[in-house]
């Protein structure tokens, strides 16, 4: 198995949309927010780093005339460092955030560099075209009604052509 490493890219807090409000601010990096996917309630500290453009955010937002409607988590940030993005309240981030893995499964040569990416249930993500085209040839019409009976047919499959898949904790 692989352990999960997020490579900040940002586009899982994105990909879920405007998923967390606030139910109430405590001050200006405390508050109690809900995430509307699970419908909890959770407490969220901000870094200190993003204090002030998330203070500044929410008070905007309760301020008519609003801007344009933000699309993704509003505590995903452009990371400071330029390394990515970051999430200001990481380390209070609600369950859902906690659990989610933007892929299952990692591919890797048999020198072990990563080489491909699975993405929900069927898809790659892939520069290999060697391996590309035999996961559409071979892999992508597996049916994955068992998944543990799918992981095994796509680790065989790939084992014989070189490849090694590692699923995802």
């Amino acid at each position: 198995m692989a352990v999960f490493e997020c490579d900040r890219c940002g586009r899982c807090c994105g990909s879920l949309g405007l998923h967390i409000t606030l139910e109430r601010q405590l001050n200006d990096r405390d508050y109690y927010c809900r995430s509307v996917i699970d419908n909890t309630i959770f407490y969220a500290h901000v870094d200190p780093e993003y204090r002030e453009e998330i203070a500044d955010e929410f008070e905007t937002e309760n301020t008519p005339p609003h801007g344009p409607e933000k699309k993704t988590c509003r505590f995903l940030r452009k990371d400071h460092g330029g390394k990515g993005m970051v999430c200001a309240i990481y380390a209070t981030r609600p369950k859902v955030c906690r659990d989610f893995r933007c892929y299952r499964m990692l591919i890797r040569t048999r020198e072990g560099a990563t080489c491909g990416r699975v993405i929900g249930k069927n898809t790659i993500r892939t520069e290999d075209a060697a391996l590309e085209k035999l996961w559409n040839g071979q892999v992508a019409a597996i049916p994955y009604g068992d998944p543990a009976a799918w992981v095994k047919n796509v680790t065989g499959i790939l084992a014989e052509h070189g490849y090694r898949a590692d699923p995802v904790e």
